[in-house]
């Protein structure tokens, strides 16, 4: 058994039954009572009013006396029923929801602290994947199961003593179902994790071809191209390894099922009935009445031990399941989202990068030894090939990572000293994979940001004014309250990438920060409309502190700093004609693309 495998089952049960608790009281008890009453009702029956009945019936009790006896357990099994259905029908639908509410509220607070290197991490991101996709249902599962255990626990002590009271020896009969279900169905349910752990990863890509090939988005390059056929090769491969891991587990699970099949029925009950039949029929040490009453409860105490043992291995199962999502809310950010420290002081006087390096994994550099000062509003444009580091740079800017050598300041401050939300708060962004969200446009300019209704109406005309959007949202019936994407609605509207670009250069023109950072804003545009876009972003950037990368170097002429970025350095710095001038590779480039653009 693997090292601290029971603390970390007693852990799991622990934090479902504390968040259980936590989110909702009413179900953790109610539960319990109805697990408490099902085997209460079990033991009235099976075992006790069989043994009660054939008592009376050797000792010719009245038949009046053994009637009231009969109704009186009719009428409290008839009360416990009522209270099952009402559990079953009312209160378990209800506090599902509220038990599905809780838990993903909880996991979307930690997910929206979870560091940015996290998703680069695939070890992680699948964990993460686990603990998110699993939750909502393996915690109700788990408080089941706990309340299962401790009524089946109960009521196997109660039949124990049933069948003691009766013969001591027909007792240990119980050490077969316990070996079946505890031994070997323990570790067949261990064998069945780890096979669908390993086939998570399979699973994952499975379900990304399966999710690209229902997509609309994908639909015309499905259609235009082969892609498909890669799609379809990339598809069987993860079925066939998904086979192949099943079939390294399928001779060893199906021995397992099979000693458990055999240890939990076959040698208890036809051992039991032939040790009964031996004491009544050859050595007449024991009545047919016994013989019944053992047979029953016998028989009734294997069923509730095979559901005890599935209950354990259940919330093994699930433990290991709610292990992930424990050890996700338990992650601690390097970056915390609510980490406290200085307010950002008002004008941004200066921003310096000191010697900064920075790499998603240890050794493997992204941007090496970056160092310049900005001093106030300038504008600041980041030039390069893809994969130079311009974004990355961005990043660290705005603290979404840490750098892994070297400061970044802003007015002479370590950002890492500033109140994260406030920090960030003076940035205006348009990233370069921005997402548009299925919500109004409205929404997706203004993003939260909301003060009364004309001021965010004004501010929305304005911001879409710059985005050269405003005629297009106008044209539309419900005008800046038009749903975008057809997610949720029919009538949603959706935009080309071009329009889409232009809405999220909006929701940076619409917040007024002291930085602003447009991310290859332009990538989907004609140059007439880029040209209008990069005017407007001039003009919205000439109070503030501008930063934009462009892979188009037309762009960025106007800007009074360019950077040339090339294998995570700084190549090359100064403005246009200074770059123009030295002849270097900024000067190469722009005149190739220049040529490009002119024949």
């Amino acid at each position: 058994m693997k090292e601290g495998f029971l603390y970390r089952t007693f852990s799991s049960c622990s934090f479902a039954l504390k968040t259980g608790w936590r989110i909702s009281k009413k179900r953790v008890i109610l539960e319990f009572l109805h697990w408490a009453f099902m085997y209460v009702d079990w033991l009235l029956v099976s075992c006790v009013l069989i043994r009660f009945i054939l008592d009376m019936a050797m000792k010719r009790t009245s038949f009046e006396k053994m009637m009231v006896y009969v109704w009186s357990v009719v009428l409290l099994e008839a009360l416990l029923k009522i209270y099952s259905r009402y559990f079953e029908s009312y209160v378990k639908p209800v506090t599902d929801v509220k038990l599905y509410d809780g838990i993903n509220r909880m996991l979307y607070d930690k997910a929206c602290q979870v560091d940015m290197r996290c998703f680069e991490d695939s070890e992680f991101y699948n964990e993460y994947m686990m603990a998110v996709s699993q939750a909502h249902t393996k915690l109700p599962e788990t408080l089941e199961g706990v309340c299962q255990i401790l009524a089946r626990f109960v009521a196997m002590i109660c039949g124990m003593v049933i069948i003691y009271q009766i013969d001591r020896l027909a007792a240990l009969f119980i050490i077969f179902p316990i070996l079946g279900n505890f031994v070997f169905y323990g570790v067949l349910n261990s064998r069945i994790f780890r096979m669908e752990r390993e086939n998570i990863v399979f699973q994952r890509m499975a379900d990304y071809v399966n999710r690209t090939v229902h997509l609309g988005e994908y639909a015309k390059e499905i259609r235009m191209t082969n892609v498909f056929r890669l799609l379809k090769k990339q598809y069987d491969k993860a079925v066939a390894a998904i086979r192949k891991v099943i079939g390294n587990y399928s001779l060893g699970n199906m021995i397992l099922f099979w000693l458990f099949q055999y240890f939990t029925f076959t040698l208890l009950q036809e051992g039991a009935v032939l040790y009964a039949g031996y004491r009544v029929l050859v050595s007449g040490t024991m009545v047919f009445a016994q013989m019944a009453v053992i047979q029953t409860t016998m028989n009734s105490n294997t069923w509730t031990l095979i559901g005890f043992a599935d209950s354990v291995m259940a919330i093994v199962k699930n433990g290991l399941y709610l292990e992930q999502t424990r050890h996700f809310l338990q992650y601690e950010p390097a970056i915390p989202e609510d980490q406290e420290g200085l307010l950002p002081e008002l004008p941004i006087r200066s921003v310096e990068f000191e010697h900064v390096s920075f790499g998603y994994k240890e050794g493997d550099w992204v941007l090496r030894d970056i160092h310049f000062k900005i001093e106030g509003s300038q504008s600041v444009a980041l030039a390069g090939y893809n994969g130079a580091g311009k974004s990355t740079l961005m990043k660290l800017l705005m603290r979404l990572y840490d750098p892994s050598e070297g400061r970044i300041l802003v007015n002479g401050i370590d950002i890492r000293e500033y109140q994260v939300k406030a920090y960030r708060d003076l940035f205006a962004t348009a990233f370069q994979n921005g997402k548009i969200f299925a919500n109004t446009i409205e929404e997706n300019i203004l993003m939260g940001r909301h003060t009364d209704e004309k001021q965010d109406r004004e501010k929305v005309e304005r911001a879409l004014k710059l985005a050269d959007m405003y005629e297009e949202v106008e044209s539309q019936p419900l005008k800046e309250k038009t749903i975008l994407t057809r997610e949720f609605s029919k009538e949603g509207v959706v935009f080309s990438g071009g329009q889409n670009q232009k809405i999220l250069a909006a929701r940076a023109f619409a917040k007024d920060s002291p930085i602003a950072v447009f991310d290859e804003p332009s990538s989907a545009l004609d140059p007439i409309a880029e040209y209008h876009l990069f005017e407007n972003i001039r003009e919205y950037g000439k109070d503030r502190i501008l930063f934009f990368i462009s892979h188009r170097l037309s762009s960025v002429r106007d800007a009074d700093m360019v950077f040339y970025l090339k294998n995570g350095r700084i190549q090359e710095r100064g403005s246009h004609g200074d770059l123009m001038s030295r002849d270097g590779e900024y000067a190469s480039l722009y005149r190739l693309q220049a040529e490009n653009y002119l024949t």
